[in-house]
């Protein structure tokens, strides 16, 4: 039986400090039946362009370093590969932007961003 899913059976390779993004975040995306890969930010910076991801999109963690977050962003856009930027958890004085929650709505957001019909190659 097909899922109904947008995200089952794609790579979604989640870029993040270390406990980015909790279980239970991993736990919904799977739940959802996306592959979920997670990556630490050290690593990626470490060895640049020569990480190899076989990916469908990424989530990238907006507390990261800015110069890590410049290298993700340029190998990402040159594999034409979908990803947002998110936050883990809600923060009242930044009322826009990507969540990376277990809540649904939340979910339903960056997968329509990445997903979605007419959705670009990055946001």
């Amino acid at each position: 039986m097909k899922s109904l899913s947008p995200v089952a059976g794609k790579t979604i390779v989640i870029i993040g400090e270390a406990g980015f993004p909790s279980d239970g975040v991993k736990n919904a995306w799977a739940a959802r039946q996306a592959v979920v890969v997670t990556s630490s930010v050290d690593i990626v910076t470490m060895h640049g362009s020569n990480e190899t991801w076989a990916c469908d999109a990424a989530i990238i963690d907006i507390s990261i370093p800015d110069e890590a977050m410049l290298t993700m962003n340029e190998w990402l856009e040159t594999r034409r590969i979908p990803f947002v930027f998110a936050r883990q958890g809600r923060a009242e004085a930044l009322s826009a932007g990507f969540v990376l929650s277990d809540r649904a709505a939340d979910i339903n957001a960056i997968v329509k961003a990445l997903f979605g019909s007419g959705a670009g190659y990055y946001h």
